[in-house]
């Protein structure tokens, strides 16, 4: 059936309308990106321990014009979950995540979902946590594998083809192009999610001999021994000088440290990237660390040595991998100049935070500040310098409500998060936000052996409960925010953990987490604390 010219023009106007909000501005796009475990203490706004070396010069600069949130908070510092809350703004127990990192349901209004609903188009890049296929996303390139960081398979709607280069780089260039290529007629939500930072520790090739001149500055918990601490502590998997892995880890060769094995016995995801490098990669990368490796190995090395020598390779590492995000938010914003879309919401975030020598670990998974913590920083504008530090307790459940409210979708009043809006645009709200924030991680036992806790934050206190074991652990952050002294047993706080536990039960309640939290049987429990509990 032929459409007459009427009709075509009726409904051209009419989707042109739809992108017009109801107080007759034009609907913002979106700009959405996320490290996979970016901690506040290697980025330079939040003046952090690496602070000085200078990480992110390009984030930083962003941040100038941006609004600065420096009490985020992940609700488990775990990928798969993290990832979930973002695009839902709900909490993993309540958006049907599958712990073991499959898919979470749709059954809710996701954030991709509901934008889709208003006439938003929406794109994903980058890395991906679940399987099979993005859904809600008009346009989508993910990595087949997020270990992969040179030369890595990428798959779309329409295909899946390794694409040559650095993984940071080319999922820039992919944003870049689709910045350039977009049809100007709707409004734009674009999700960009780095794997740079992701295990392996693989920087490009340009930053190999970043900060090989410096001696980075130690954590002041580095040699926390956990002596107060609940026994978790003691029989995690993330110790830096007894679990960080020499040649997966820390790029030795094979024939460097035993040349009675195989590669297969000590390489893993490191070694697949060299399998995927081109003959240049591999050189350049091979020229780099053998002289380095050679001259460690020339040393003999006292076993105190040997913990500071792997602080300084892997922290390099992971902030050599930082720079590379960094160099990439400078593109993506004088693209944004480029193609007049500086007016877009730019947002840079991470799914959650990292222990970078901090209580002696490389891991995340904990409540723990380093951990838990996460950068937020949010631009409305980048064309005018308006940033803002913001105190409030905040946390990646208010992301997804905070976006579909300035999209105008009615959908984020039904989310357990809240709209960071109110913060944005009225500071003095910070004494009505909420005044704790919950946190429950449920994988145990996993690869870095972290037991299952879950815990409430108040600005100046934390109460941790590892319930299979039913151990607990309080901390007064005014007065030690490195978290390394446990006061449950103090009784000058009795009190004070009194308050901590109603407000746990309270946010039990009100965020509806029903999942088990038993205490396991002593023989249980015997199995993991015993002296062979670290192998496990």
């Amino acid at each position: 059936m032929k459409i007459s010219w009427f009709h075509y023009l009726i409904t051209l106007c009419l989707v042109q309308l739809s992108f017009i909000s109801s107080h007759g501005k034009k609907k913002p796009n979106f700009i959405v990106i996320v490290s996979e475990s970016h901690p506040v203490s290697a980025f330079g706004v939040y003046k952090g321990y690496l602070s000085k070396v200078d990480p992110t010069p390009n984030l930083d600069h962003l941040a100038l014009k941006s609004f600065v949130f420096t009490n985020a908070y992940c609700t488990n510092a775990t990928s798969g979950p993290s990832s979930s809350v973002l695009l839902s703004g709900m909490h993993w127990h309540v958006n049907s995540f599958s712990p073991n990192g499959d898919n979470f349901k749709d059954e809710h209004d996701s954030l991709p979902k509901s934008l889709q609903e208003i006439g938003y188009e929406t794109i994903l890049l980058g890395r991906w946590n679940f399987s099979p296929r993005p859904k809600y996303f008009d346009h989508w390139n993910i990595l087949t594998d997020p270990t992969e960081k040179f030369n890595p398979e990428f798959r779309s709607l329409d295909n899946q083809k390794r694409i040559e280069g650095y993984s940071t780089d080319i999922i820039t260039d992919l944003a870049i192009q689709w910045l350039m290529d977009r049809k100007l007629d709707k409004p734009f939500f674009l999700l960009i999610q780095y794997n740079a930072t992701t295990k392996p520790w693989l920087p490009a090739i340009r930053h190999l001999s970043l900060y090989d001149d410096l001696l980075l500055p130690e954590p002041i918990n580095l040699d926390d021994k956990h002596i107060s601490k609940a026994s978790p502590s003691r029989y995690q998997s993330m110790d830096i000088m007894n679990d960080l892995n020499f040649s997966d880890d820390l790029f030795f060769q094979p024939e460097q440290i035993d040349a009675n094995k195989s590669n297969k016995d000590l390489f893993t995801d490191s070694q697949k990237n060299l399998e995927l490098m081109t003959a240049e990669q591999l050189s350049a990368w091979t020229l780099s660390w053998r002289p380095k490796n050679e001259a460690f190995l020339r040393e003999t090395q006292s076993e105190d040595n040997i913990s500071q020598w792997k602080f300084q390779r892997y922290v390099k590492n992971y902030l050599r991998c930082v720079r590379g995000i960094d160099d990439n938010i400078k593109r993506i914003e004088n693209t944004l100049s480029e193609t007049n879309s500086s007016d877009a919401f730019l947002v840079y975030t991470s799914n959650h935070g990292r222990m970078l020598g901090e209580h002696g670990w490389y891991g995340s998974r904990w409540m723990y500040e380093e951990s838990m913590q996460t950068p937020l920083i949010l631009s409305k504008d980048l064309s005018k310098n308006s940033g803002k530090m913001v105190s409030a307790l905040v946390q990646n459940l208010d992301l997804a409500p905070t976006i579909l409210d300035y999209a105008e979708s009615a959908n984020f009043k039904n989310m357990q998060g809240h709209s960071l809006r109110s913060l944005m645009e009225n500071l003095d709200s910070n004494s009505t936000w909420r005044n704790s924030v919950y946190y429950h991680y449920n994988e145990f036992p996993g690869d870095q052996m972290v037991a299952k806790h879950y815990g409430v934050r108040t600005k100046d206190f934390k109460l941790i409960h590892f319930y299979e074991f039913d151990e607990w652990e309080f901390y007064n952050l005014s007065k030690d925010p490195f978290e390394m002294e446990n006061l449950y047993s103090d009784d000058d706080f009795k009190d004070q953990i009194r308050i901590l536990k109603d407000l746990l039960l309270e946010n039990r309640n009100k965020y509806l987490d029903k999942t088990d939290t038993s205490i396991m049987p002593e023989e249980w429990r015997k199995i993991y604390r015993g002296p062979e509990a670290r192998k496990e």
